[in-house]
């Protein structure tokens, strides 16, 4: 009997119970389970990496007329060229002095109220500062192209403020109008 049991205990020691004999399928069925935890953890550390890289573009080639043998451009090159150009119609074809060109009035903002000095240095500012809304524009002229602009108008609202109130007293520094003479005179 003492041969008996000390058989029934040997297979795992702590795992089993006094009594009930030892089984070899738990121990084998947690190697599966663990093989299968791990084949499990892979696959998933292989999609997360591939879902965080940035998706690739498909790459297009611009629609370009075909150069004439010999590597001189054809007529078709030259003709698809010119017609990609704005067309030259005035001056402020160039976008930075169309940008920030002078205006005498802004859009949407009464300046009636205003004496004639305060009404230059208002002017001044409103020409000479960029909007910060991304157009590249003075706020002047953002206002002018854009009436919808929630930078411009609340930076010229804050600016005609300042300038009644007073805030504001000299322009020295900031651009003033082309030619030199204010509006009035």
């Amino acid at each position: 009997m003492a041969r008996a049991a000390g058989r029934v205990g040997r297979g795992c020691g702590a795992c089993t119970i006094p009594g009930m004999p030892a089984t070899t399928s738990s121990s084998g069925r947690a190697h599966w389970i663990a093989l299968l935890a791990l084949v499990v953890l892979v696959l998933g550390i292989g999609v997360a990496w591939r879902q965080s890289r940035p998706a690739k573009l498909p790459e297009t080639s611009p629609r370009v007329a075909a150069p004439a043998p010999g590597g001189e451009p054809g007529e078709g090159v030259i003709a698809q060229a010119l017609r990609g150009l704005p067309p030259a119609t005035d001056s402020l074809t160039d976008s930075t002095a169309y940008k920030q060109r002078w205006l005498d009035a802004v859009r949407g903002v009464d300046l009636a109220g205003l004496s004639p000095k305060r009404r230059e240095l208002f002017l001044r500012f409103a020409n000479a500062e960029r909007c910060t809304c991304g157009c590249g524009f003075t706020l002047a002229t953002c206002r002018e192209s854009d009436m919808t602009c929630d930078i411009s108008g609340a930076k010229l609202d804050a600016l005609l403020d300042s300038v009644r109130a007073g805030q504001i007293t000299s322009a020295r520094g900031i651009r003033g109008r082309p030619g030199g003479k204010p509006a009035g005179g």
